[in-house]
């Protein structure tokens, strides 16, 4: 059994948040390809120019859900319409500064999202977080 996942991204407008996730994931050996999205404008249009090849599209994905522009619940609405194109579904983690309990609650309104982590993540997290979507039969 694999302990990495083919293909994981980041979502966040803060690249020290960006780059500290990157790092951990790549000592934690948890992905092959770890890909940084700087807006949620970015990975939308990615998802849609390769909607049909399994291999570049995410099997996790850790969004943050303040940024400017589309922020991470507008992103969320936006993948549930086009959901339905992409050959391959995502398993969506929310990874947020913010514990605010309307946060927490609105992230329950998605099922996509698997769960719901405050800044900053740890490595075990993301080790558990991966463990759990192999363990699950996710890949």
């Amino acid at each position: 059994m694999s302990t990495k996942i083919p293909n994981l991204w980041i979502i966040d407008d803060d690249p020290m948040s960006s780059f500290y996730i990157k790092r951990l994931a790549e000592l934690g050996e948890l992905a092959h390809i770890i890909t940084i999205y700087n807006t949620a404008q970015g990975a939308i249009n990615y998802l849609l120019h390769h909607r049909k090849t399994i291999e570049h599209l995410p099997d996790i994905i850790l969004l943050d859900i303040y940024m400017p522009e589309i922020d991470g619940w507008e992103f969320l609405n936006q993948l549930k319409q086009i959901e339905d194109q992409l050959i391959k579904k995502a398993a969506i983690y929310i990874i947020s500064s913010s514990n605010h309990p309307r946060d927490l609650s609105r992230a329950e309104t998605f099922p996509d999202v698997r769960s719901y982590f405050q800044k900053p993540v740890t490595l075990e997290v993301l080790k558990d977080m991966v463990a759990t979507f192999i363990a699950d039969g996710q890949l």
